[in-house]
């Protein structure tokens, strides 16, 4: 017995419509809001806190994470979204490794970061990404500057 193929409703993403433009600014929109609830004063956390979040530690800052949602935060014209993508990429260089890695992830009210080291390269590279695209974006900041010795030390590790 053959099953039958799943059919998903989504719009033709090469025809939009009304109900396409709909979904997009839904999408948007709710992202905009878990961005914003998941914001915390040392940057945004992988997942809204919950018991199974707690256990499972994703009510932490998660460099790949933070850095990923930081390049949205940094489009979104939101002024609140933005400082907390910066805050993101700063709490995550004040947990770098002394050999300039960039944590796994950041408990930052325990002050604790995690890092795995086997293959794991893709927190730092999210990290310098984040970084480039926030200071090509919104220069005012001046990130790059900023963290110019944390970007060396996570150059020579990679």
């Amino acid at each position: 017995m053959t099953a039958a193929p799943i059919k998903f409703n989504t719009p033709n993403i090469n025809t939009p419509s009304a109900d396409s433009s709909d979904l997009i600014a839904t999408c948007i929109t709710r992202s905009i809001e878990l961005l914003h609830q998941n914001s915390t004063a040392h940057g945004i956390l992988a997942a809204t806190p919950s018991p199974q979040a707690e256990q499972r530690r994703y009510t932490r800052i998660f460099g790949r994470d933070a850095a990923i949602c930081a390049l949205g935060m940094v489009c979104s014209d939101d002024a609140v979204l933005q400082d907390n993508a910066r805050l993101s990429l700063l709490t995550l260089a004040q947990h770098q490794a002394e050999n300039g890695q960039i944590p796994k992830y950041v408990d930052a009210l325990g002050n604790e970061a995690d890092f795995w080291y086997l293959g794991c390269i893709d927190a730092t590279l999210w990290w310098l990404i984040a970084i480039h695209f926030f200071d090509r974006n919104l220069p005012q900041h001046g990130l790059a500057k900023e963290l110019a010795k944390p970007i060396e030390r996570a150059l020579n590790w990679l």
